[in-house]
């Protein structure tokens, strides 16, 4: 490379004459494994001079090599095209020379490779791979719209017709980006005609299926082009006239699913896809993967019918088959779908009754099942029919409800089993007004009748006594059928099981927390409910959980003592203050800034237990003022530290500033209102999260102070906790405000915030 210029000479000399005498198949192989090797190393190392000038010396030789390569490939083409051996080589040498090589692309171009790829198409118009090969290179030189033009003009021949659309399928699976900028309704119009031309050859049907259907998937524009040149009726004919072929039905059931996802007028093609699709699963029910594709083709189409009669029929045979037939039922829109009106539902459910008696023993179709149920019989009690029609469907409610008791009568073991159908009925209970004879009959079913004795629900909770969700969803339904009495039954039954006292407690928190008027018998019995709980407080007092849904439930009962005066004691609601200050000290000091479960927990029994006491207090002020005699403001003071220091600074965090809010509350009602103003001087200024937490604590104390009377606290100590306002007034608070809005100026949500509160306590608020 850098030596005398008469070495160079002697060098090419030998070359010249070891290519006159003839090289062996073993010596080219070896030259070309060497140049390979040479251009590896070279490359390797194109930072180092030697390499790139060795690089740059191969440029013109490789060029003019490769060329040579091309042309001689060209000419023996040109002069055999009638040699399908000759052309079948040609094709695939010139697909692994253009192959990722714009380079090598231009020369079969500037040689005139194209029109020899065409002569070669031309002479062997039957020979299918041939033909296939020499596509996909056409596509390689001249892309997809060339593919096109190519497949339209072969369509005619059978061969050429697969050719094509197999060629086409497979490029596009990786361009799609390319596909789509084709003429859509040229791109359509071509498949649907080669399709059409050849009615009845399979290969080209599946084909041509299987490619509209990813086309159709991919390029949502392309399903008006489809809808516009009579793709419907020419889908739905191929599928009835190839009933029994498995893949002309797997590609047609894809097809319609993508169709069925809109911007193609399906609705005036409704009734006849639904029976197409309906004679799918009857005809290949063992067949998972054309299943797969009916069944998705069913929920975007929105239609019952088509899986209805096959399921009333016995057609879905195997589990998973009738599983996916449930799962599509459950996604259908009721009341908005073909055989899915009211009149339909007593079809329905005996379709899905039926499925659970095939499979009665298979736990999987039996919770679809009772899902569907559930879903159906809610979807008939909560129907816009007339008050005649719903009456009429009343029998295949019962119906749906005696299958889901039938199942927890049979299947009482089951924990998961006895859970789905408790979910069901619970759903259905809560759709039921409390007249209704469905309510009457389950109440008459899980009880017994009369309500007394060892009833199904007593017994099923018994015998699942450790497992906490289905004791959860038990108690749920116990207590939306008969109230909280018999929960509270269960509570002094199992005191010592914590599988039970949670579950209750979570339930007792629902059933006072989400009703604004509560039945009678659910208001006296109140104050046994707050002692119930105050008692599994006691029981368990280092369950961070339980202590966290104990103090959600004290809070939610104690918001309905105003509704029966009288009925709970100052005493009882002392015990719920303490039994929340004794759950805040279970986490005194423990951090929860962390992002694990045990920080999480601290966080929100902090919250919990200071919800509980600001309800309490708000229940009666003088509470607060007992709990500052009795000493247990620190324990609150050191909630709000720890909350405050866990959240970062100039950071916000609703959790924890929700938190914050009730524990500033909190100490409001027990120290008084200017608490809220210490919290503001001692991390205003770098915690802005602090500062949304004390604007909402005055505006939750100033809009509490509005519903109480100042003759409600005659006490002269208590004039500050009924009026918090004057109190914030006259220690400054509007001041501060003011003071952090400037710091905090970016953040306009909490500008917002400080703006409310400062309405309240006065103050003059920039103009932003």
């Amino acid at each position: 490379y850098g030596g005398a210029p008469s070495q160079c000479v002697a060098l090419r000399s030998c070359g010249r004459a070891m290519a006159g005498a003839g090289v062996s198949d073993e010596a080219l192989q070896s030259m070309i494994t060497s140049l390979t090797a040479v251009h590896w190393t070279c490359w390797k190392s194109h930072s180092d001079p030697t390499a790139a000038r060795a690089l740059g010396r191969l440029r013109g030789p490789l060029t003019e090599l490769m060329g040579y390569v091309v042309t001689s490939v060209l000419e023996e083409m040109r002069g055999n095209p009638g040699d399908p051996q000759v052309q079948a080589m040609g094709v695939n040498m010139l697909r692994a020379m253009i192959k990722d090589s714009e380079a090598l692309k231009r020369i079969v171009l500037a040689g005139g490779g194209v029109e020899v790829l065409v002569l070669g198409v031309q002479q062997h118009p039957t020979d299918e791979d041939l033909l296939t090969g020499a596509l996909e290179a056409i596509d390689e030189l001249h892309g997809l719209a060339s593919l096109l033009q190519a497949l339209d003009h072969l369509k005619a021949s059978p061969p050429g017709a697969r050719a094509g659309l197999w060629a086409f399928a497979r490029a596009a699976k990786d361009r799609w980006a390319e596909v789509g900028a084709l003429p859509h309704r040229e791109t359509v119009r071509v498949i649907l005609s080669t399709a059409h031309a050849h009615q009845d050859d399979y290969r080209v049907l599946s084909t041509a299926l299987e490619l509209l259907a990813d086309l159709m998937m991919e390029v949502v524009d392309m399903r008006c082009a489809f809808s516009d040149l009579g793709g419907w009726p020419w889908l739905l004919q191929v599928m009835e006239a190839n009933a029994h072929h498995g893949r002309i039905q797997l590609y047609g059931c894809k097809l319609l699913s993508a169709l069925c996802r809109g911007g193609c007028l399906v609705e005036a093609h409704m009734s006849e896809t639904v029976t197409v699709l309906e004679r799918c699963f009857v005809q290949h029910e063992a067949d998972e993967c054309v299943l797969y594709w009916a069944f998705w083709a069913v929920q975007q189409l929105n239609g019952a019918r088509a899986l209805v009669n096959p399921m009333r029929n016995g057609c879905f045979k195997t589990a998973s088959a009738m599983v996916a037939a449930l799962k599509s039922l459950a996604a259908v829109t009721l009341g908005e779908s073909d055989g899915a009106c009211a009149e339909d539902m007593p079809a329905v459910v005996a379709a899905v009754v039926h499925a659970m008696d095939m499979f009665s023993e298979r736990f999987d179709v039996l919770y679809e099942a009772m899902a569907v149920l559930g879903h159906v019989a809610v979807f008939v009690l909560g129907s816009s029919a007339g008050a005649s029609v719903r009456q009429q469907l009343l029998p295949c409610v019962e119906v749906a409800v005696k299958a889901l008791l039938h199942v927890m009568v049979t299947r009482s073991s089951d924990a998961c089993s006895v859970q789905s159908a408790c979910v069901a009925l619970a759903g259905i209970i809560e759709s039921c007004p409390e007249a209704s004879p469905v309510r009457a009959s389950i109440r008459a079913a899980l009880l017994g009748g009369s309500g007394e004795g060892e009833h199904l629900l007593a017994k099923i909770i018994a015998a699942h006594v450790s497992n906490d969700s289905l004791q959860m969803a038990l108690m749920w339904l116990n207590g939306i059928v008969v109230g909280v009495g018999p929960i509270l039954q269960q509570m002094a039954q199992h005191s010592a099981s914590h599988a039970v006292q949670l579950p209750a407690i979570r339930t007792l928190a629902l059933l006072y927390g989400e009703r604004i008027e509560l039945e009678a018998a659910d208001l006296a019995s109140l104050p046994a409910a707050l002692q119930s709980v105050l008692a599994a407080m006691r029981r368990f007092p280092e369950n961070i959980v339980l202590q966290q849904h104990a103090c959600y439930s004290l809070c939610a009962m104690t918001e309905h003592v105003a509704d029966v005066p009288g009925s709970v004691s100052d005493e009882a609601l002392s015990q719920c203050a303490v039994a929340a200050v004794e759950a805040l000290r279970l986490v005194r000091g423990r951090c929860d800034g962390r992002q694990d479960s045990a920080s999480y927990n601290a966080l929100y029994l902090r919250k919990e237990g200071t919800r509980c006491i600001v309800a309490v207090c708000a229940m009666r002020p003088s509470l607060g003022r007992w709990l500052r005699e009795s000493g247990l403001q620190d324990v609150l003071a050191d909630a709000l530290r720890s909350t405050a220091d866990s959240v970062w600074d100039g950071r916000r965090d609703p959790e924890a500033e929700e938190t914050l809010r009730l524990e500033l509350l909190a100490l409001s009602y027990v120290l008084g209102p200017p608490a809220i103003l210490e919290a503001l001087r001692r991390w205003g200024v770098v915690k802005p999260a602090v500062v949304r937490a004390a604007a909402d604590a005055v505006v939750d104390l100033a809009r509490g102070a509005m519903n109480r009377k100042l003759s409600d606290t005659p006490d002269p100590e208590m004039v500050a906790f009924a009026a918090p306002v004057q109190a914030l007034i006259a220690a400054g608070c509007g001041a501060e405000f003011l003071a952090v809005m400037q710091v905090h100026a970016a953040d306009e949500d909490l500008q917002s915030r400080i703006h409310l509160a400062v309405g309240f306590v006065g103050g003059c608020p920039p103009q932003l």
